[in-house]
């Protein structure tokens, strides 16, 4: 692994999960779910390691869902109610949503139960998404008058020092790569998503919020200086509604001085709904997510090769990763893929990445 651990094959935590471990959960026997969770985690890590990940993980496989590592450990969220125009915008299912708590409070680690297992079991580099304090915040909250915006804000911040600490005792752990996984991003940042959010929230005023919180959580950790963080606005979430492209404005206000070293992003074929690149700045790793989890069939490699060609050749090589568009894991309004669909879809990013840099994998 380079040190500045700048690798080319991406993907966004989530697997499907097993026949076996779905049959263990469903039995309600938690020894059962407990045996399944780690015969799945240490049997996914050795499969990304013969598929030359540059990065392992858990897949996820002891969540219910991608928010509930932190709905499990952190006290006072309760079940949302009322209008949701930001989630509901977003696609996030209304089982996932929660109102965040004013004081949360951690009852212990958050992730360290994920990585433990692939630490142990591959000699890779181990990565974790978590869910970022700004969606925490956000996705059950109406946000439709300042003072719901300002609350959101507050109980951010409060996340974000939890999600912090998190971090950075990952980091202590051995982890050398986190993700922060917030889905709320495109409706505020595309111009399809502000239009249909305008009459309902300030649009503005929650996306200064939202990179506000995420940033704080981020901003001067003390981490080893070879670890990363990233940002994913894709992970575990639907596919963004980008066919009129993103507004340039609301991207810059993301992008202005970001303290992430990753941004991951859904690059589609549509040349039209894609992120501008250009607006990107020099050494900050764009992870371009042109591998389509939402459909089973697999995608011509000359295609994709034409896709990325003209990024790499702007950018250079060194601030692009090839990635799927989203996790694997069923999300609501795309097909749950089979196990082996998963393995070809991930070849099929290695295989892109190969052309590249096939040197260095």
């Amino acid at each position: 692994m380079a040190d500045d651990f700048r690798y080319h094959i991406d993907h966004h935590g989530s697997l499907v999960r097993p026949p076996e471990l779905m049959a263990a959960r469903a039995s309600g026997d938690p020894r059962a779910l407990a045996d399944a969770e780690d015969q799945a985690v240490i049997a996914a890590a050795h499969a990304q390691r013969r598929l030359v990940l540059s990065a392992v993980g858990d897949g996820q496989f002891r969540r219910e869902h991608f928010e509930s590592v932190v709905y499990d450990h952190v006290d006072g969220f309760a079940p949302a109610d009322g209008p949701q125009p930001l989630a509901d915008a977003a696609g996030i299912p209304p089982a996932r949503r929660r109102t965040a708590p004013a004081q949360p409070r951690a009852d212990g680690r958050l992730a360290a139960g994920e990585v433990g297992p692939v630490l142990a079991t591959v000699d890779r580099p181990v990565f974790v998404v978590l869910p970022s304090p700004g969606y925490l915040a956000a996705a059950g909250a109406a946000l439709a008058t300042p003072g719901a915006v300002d609350e959101a804000r507050a109980r951010g911040e409060a996340l974000a020092a939890i999600l912090r600490a998190e971090i950075e005792a990952l980091a202590r752990d051995g982890v050398a790569y986190v993700a922060l996984g917030n889905p709320l991003y495109p409706p505020l940042l595309t111009q399809a998503g502000r239009d249909q959010l305008a009459a309902d929230i300030d649009v503005d005023a929650v996306l200064a919020t939202l990179t506000a919180v995420d940033r704080s959580a981020v901003t001067g950790l003390s981490v080893p200086e070879d670890f990363r963080v990233g940002l994913d606005l894709t992970d575990s979430g639907p596919l963004p509604t980008t066919e009129r492209g993103y507004h340039p404005a609301a991207l810059d206000t993301l992008l202005d001085e970001i303290p992430f070293h990753r941004l991951c992003a859904d690059f589609p074929a549509d040349p039209a709904a894609r992120l501008p690149l250009e607006r990107i700045k020099p050494g900050l790793v764009i992870s371009l997510g042109v591998v389509d989890v939402s459909r089973p069939d697999l995608e011509d490699v000359d295609a994709l090769l034409d896709r990325v060609d003209p990024v790499v050749e702007q950018r250079g090589d060194l601030d692009v990763a090839i990635a799927t568009n989203a996790g694997f894991a069923a999300s609501a309004g795309r097909p749950l893929l089979s196990e082996e669909t998963q393995a070809a879809k991930l070849r099929l990013v290695e295989t892109v990445a190969r052309y590249y840099w096939g040197n260095e994998i």
